[in-house]
């Protein structure tokens, strides 16, 4: 009897208990667990690796204008005749004065080969030692060799009576300063420039062309 009634007690106590948990007819709610607090939402950064550097492009080389051609300077004007006549010449035995020296020697040689060689020779020696000089006082000289030496046979003055396209016409100014004797009035002498180192005269006794190459 002791055991059923301690449990009926017990019964009686759990129901009463029971009774007051339901009485006011609201069923209690559940406490909500205490949420942890939300993680963070934002997406994690990825690090993502930098692009790699673009090569550069070749650097184009400009090809550089070519250098404009410098102008040519223009020649220098040629120097009048009575300039470039400055100087010393030397007699060129050749031409009219060769033929003129071979006509007389073969008179006197007749059929003497030696003796035509040998008056040739003395020809061709007493030429080489013939040469004439203008200088720039406007002077006229002419030298021959005498026993090895120079001689001077003729110097006169002169003036330029006509200067143009490389061919001069001088007249004597004076006397001849060795013979002390005046220079005909109407002589004129004509040089005309083969080429800057050579010119041609025309002897007025003789009336032949005498040839010229500069010495100096």
């Amino acid at each position: 009897m002791m055991a059923k009634r301690h449990l009926s007690l017990a019964l009686v106590s759990t129901m009463a208990l029971l009774g007051v948990a339901c009485g006011g007819g609201e069923t209690p709610q559940p406490e909500m667990a205490q949420q942890p607090p939300p993680a963070d939402t934002a997406p994690a950064k990825t690090e993502t690796a930098p692009p790699a550097p673009t090569p550069a492009a070749p650097e184009t080389t400009q090809a550089k204008p070519p250098a404009t051609a410098e102008a040519t300077p223009p020649a220098p004007a040629p120097k009048p005749g009575k300039e470039k006549i400055v100087g010393k010449w030397q007699f060129d035995f050749s031409g009219e004065p060769r033929a003129a020296a071979e006509a007389e020697a073969k008179k006197k040689a007749g059929k003497d080969e030696k003796k035509l060689a040998a008056l040739m020779k003395e020809t061709e020696e007493a030429a080489a030692g013939e040469w004439i000089e203008f200088t720039p006082d406007a002077m006229y000289v002419s030298h021959i060799t005498e026993k090895g030496k120079d001689k001077v046979i003729l110097k006169v003055k002169y003036e330029i009576a006509k200067d143009e396209n490389g061919t001069i016409v001088m007249k004597p100014a004076g006397k001849d300063e060795i013979s002390k004797k005046d220079m005909p009035k109407d002589m004129e002498i004509t040089v005309v420039f083969k080429d800057d180192n050579t010119i041609e005269m025309k002897d007025p006794k003789k009336k032949m062309v005498l040839i010229f190459k500069r010495k100096s």
